[in-house]
């Protein structure tokens, strides 16, 4: 009698244990997938921006003010920041408010070593996402 309680008690503690560990586990991964999903489109996002590059590279600092498109993913996605890294928040942060510092600026050719700061925080906002993602596979 005895060991049949010690039995049932046993086998529910087990049974609770490999319950609660398999649900952190699913958890785990879903939230790993998503941070992977958000970090591909991200990436994504900030490829399509470089045409900034090439227009900055022309000179074309009075074009670029006027061709800035608005970003769907940042502002989508903004309330999903904190699956990512902090180093990947600050250089998205950072890539997408100088971008919207561009938009309908006036007097850009005095301001071209600004200009070309969005350039460089794209590149490094993209080299952290994608660094990113290859760690975690």
């Amino acid at each position: 009698m005895v060991d049949t309680a010690i039995g049932f008690v046993l086998g529910a503690v087990i049974g609770a244990i490999a319950t609660a560990a398999g649900s952190y586990l699913l958890y785990w991964k879903r939230e790993r997938d998503a941070t992977r999903r958000l970090r591909r489109a991200f990436a994504e996002e900030l490829r399509s921006y470089e045409y900034v590059d090439d227009v900055v590279a022309e000179g074309g600092y009075e074009r670029i003010t006027a061709r800035v498109e608005r970003p769907v993913i940042y502002e989508s996605a903004a309330g999903d920041l904190g699956l990512l890294t902090e180093r990947e928040i600050g250089r998205l942060v950072a890539f997408y408010s100088a971008l919207s510092w561009l938009e309908g600026l006036e007097d850009p050719e005095d301001k071209k070593e600004r200009i070309e700061s969005v350039v460089e925080k794209r590149q490094a906002a993209l080299e952290t996402l994608e660094s990113a993602d290859t760690r975690d596979r």
